[in-house]
């Protein structure tokens, strides 16, 4: 019984091989790639204010701040995704209870800009928000800030080092 279906996966082998190989030899595609000339858009980081040192259940809020400011190429008329994610989360899980930041994203004269017109709650469990852009809203440079949150450690941890601190990235897609 083991000869008759090795002989038979042979043959099937055998027989289908060469339309496999046909296909192979003979199909082609041609892809087309095309650099882009400029950026569509510029991305400045801020300086932001962290808490220095804090030791056991401490508990604070984050100043309302700037983080990043963005501004399109003026001749670009298309849409984009401003993307903020928390990429150190692995690291702040082990410090702190609980981390939020309330984020909204706003045009040159404080206006709210971001399609979604709400704020973004940027967290341990939530590690990435999203803000909407059209390109006919709002005046440039555009900013993403802070505007509330909260955070608490775990009892009985402090905060010497830097690398405890949250580490943002913002990235702009174009839509």
């Amino acid at each position: 019984m083991k000869k008759i279906l090795i002989i038979a996966l042979i043959a099937l082998a055998v027989v289908t091989g060469g339309m496999f190989a046909y296909t192979f030899t003979t199909a082609t595609a041609t892809i087309g790639v095309v650099a882009p000339t400029s950026d569509f858009a510029n991305v400045t980081a801020n300086a932001t204010t962290a808490p220095d040192y804090v030791f056991g259940r401490f508990t604070g809020t984050w100043p309302q701040q700037t983080l990043f400011t963005i501004e399109p190429d003026p001749n670009y008329t298309g849409d984009l995704v401003i993307t903020v994610s928390m990429v150190n989360t692995g690291e702040l899980i082990r410090q702190y209870r609980h981390l939020n930041m309330a984020l909204q994203y706003y045009d040159v004269n404080g206006d709210i800009a971001g399609t979604q017109g709400e704020i973004q709650v940027l967290n341990l469990q939530n590690a990435e928000v999203l803000f909407d852009w059209q390109s006919a809203n709002g005046t440039a440079p555009f900013s993403v800030n802070i505007t509330g949150g909260g955070f608490r450690l775990h009892p009985f941890r402090n905060m010497t080092d830097g690398s405890y601190q949250p580490m943002i990235w913002c990235e702009v897609t174009q839509r």
